[in-house]
């Protein structure tokens, strides 16, 4: 890979120059030390991709130099060099960090095809840290959005079990955000550097969902050509999102109850017994217990589940969210190159703030996008909405209820006020003519004349 900046570090002069020579012809941009101090000086001053260092160096010898450059900057790739006498100290240099190792002699092609597998190791080992650090992003405290108390409940308990190894059950309806805040309960805790395994047990049947968790052995059933390794296998170190749990078959609950209580398991079709460490997050859809009463649940598996529950409460019973969510997803969704986030006309805040979100936050994060790709000019306006919401009507704000925090309701003065607020839009609507308001409100006159009466709505007087 022509163009990448390598340090040698050598002692020997015949050997340091001659390298530096032959690399430079290959179009590597090359440096050369022949003390170790010399060299992490280097390394801290330029920005080396490789550094290829001699084991045996007059003061600091290379692998005092080796964890110095890893103190520095665990991305510089070290590739050792030593005769065959010291090749132990190889691989105890490779023990500490270095990617590999070439024994002397050796000819300026080896050192070279060493030189490109280091490359090609920093360039996927530096892609594989950036896509790590996105995803982690993605996962971060301030991207659960909500300023409503039941989000805030939620944060708070997500905060507190994270850097417990507890397993957590997650309730919510779908596009509610469960996988979120499953990614946010693994990502700060101690786990964080291990994989995150994210199952749909929804989306799978029940031969390819139990090789899928607990892997197969070769020639287990009809088509297992080779063994494969489960997402339980895949999680060890780290945690396992098992979503939409209920959807387990009954038979298979028993051996995830297993792995719950014991942290083993075996491959279908195998004898061997494997031990895993890995943290177990559920989600679902259902109320687990009345699955429990209706025998589809086991009830040991939901009390091995349920240890610590957090649910999300859909977006139609937290509309004072709405705002921050759009403001979110715009900045997700608006070009880096823009100025500025585009206006959002109040029409459009109304509508959204109306409509009661069947699909929850993945709907309203879909619908934002859409918006954006139709916006022309600055701003999002009703006719940058998809269809179904243009046809919408604010006045169903009307009929939506914020009732997650209730605990109870006067059903009679429930009903009197939302009368009295129809009668209202009606109203405004239409001026006050009531054959108009009449129509809209699709009641005969003379029922809607008793009801201005009965609810004395208006100052002005009755046409």
């Amino acid at each position: 890979m022509g163009g990448s900046k390598v340090l040698i570090v050598d002692d020997e002069k015949l050997m340091r120059i001659s390298l530096e020579s032959q690399l430079k012809k290959e179009g590597y941009h090359v440096r050369s030390v022949d003390n170790a101090l010399e060299g992490l000086k280097m390394v801290k001053s330029e920005d080396f991709d490789v550094v290829v260092t001699d084991l045996r160096l007059p003061g600091m010898n290379g692998m005092e130099l080796l964890k110095e450059i890893k103190k520095y900057n665990q991305e510089i790739v070290v590739v050792i060099m030593t005769a065959f006498g010291t090749l132990e100290s190889a691989v105890s240099a490779i023990k500490d960090g270095a990617y590999d190792y070439i024994a002397k002699p050796f000819s300026t092609d080896e050192l070279i095809i060493k030189l490109q597998r280091a490359l090609h190791y920093k360039n996927t080992a530096a892609e594989i840290n950036r896509l790590r650090g996105e995803i982690q992003a993605e996962f971060e405290f301030c991207n659960i959005v909500g300023n409503s108390e039941s989000m805030k409940k939620v944060l708070e308990i997500v905060k507190s079990v994270s850097e417990r190894d507890t397993t957590v059950l997650i309730r919510g309806e779908s596009g509610t955000g469960k996988e979120k805040i499953a990614g946010a309960i693994h990502y700060h805790s101690g786990r964080r550097t291990g994989p995150f395994i994210r199952v749909s047990c929804a989306a799978l049947n029940r031969e390819i969902l139990e090789s899928e968790l607990f892997g197969h052995e070769k020639g287990a059933f009809t088509g297992a050509i080779k063994m494969r390794r489960g997402r339980f296998e895949l999680a060890d170190g780290g945690s396992i999102f098992l979503d939409d749990v209920d959807d387990i078959p009954l038979d298979m609950q028993v051996k995830l109850l297993r792995v719950l209580q014991e942290r083993t398991f075996e491959r279908v079709g195998g004898e061997e017994t494997l031990g895993v460490n890995v943290r177990v997050i559920c989600a679902t859809k259902k109320d687990l217990l009345e699955r429990v009463k209706e025998g589809c649940f086991r009830e040991d598996l939901f009390y091995r589940l349920n240890v610590v529950q957090i649910g999300i409460p859909p977006l139609r019973e937290r509309k004072g969210d709405i705002p921050l969510l759009i403001n979110y997803f715009l900045k997700k969704f608006v070009s880096q190159y823009e100025d500025a986030l585009p206006d959002v006309s109040p029409e459009v805040e109304e509508v959204l703030v109306a409509y009661d979100w069947p699909g929850n936050v993945r709907e309203l994060e879909n619908v934002i996008e859409h918006a954006v790709a139709f916006s022309k000019s600055k701003g999002i306006s009703l006719e940058t909405l998809p269809e179904y919401l243009r046809k919408c009507d604010a006045s169903t704000e009307l009929l939506s209820m914020d009732l997650y925090n209730k605990q109870s309701i006067n059903l009679q003065d429930a009903l009197t006020e939302v009368e009295k607020k129809l009668i209202q839009w009606a109203h405004q609507k239409t001026n006050g003519n009531q054959v108009k308001m009449a129509e809209i409100l699709g009641i005969p006159r003379t029922t809607l004349r008793n009801r201005l009466v009965k609810l004395q709505s208006f100052d002005k007087p009755m046409p």
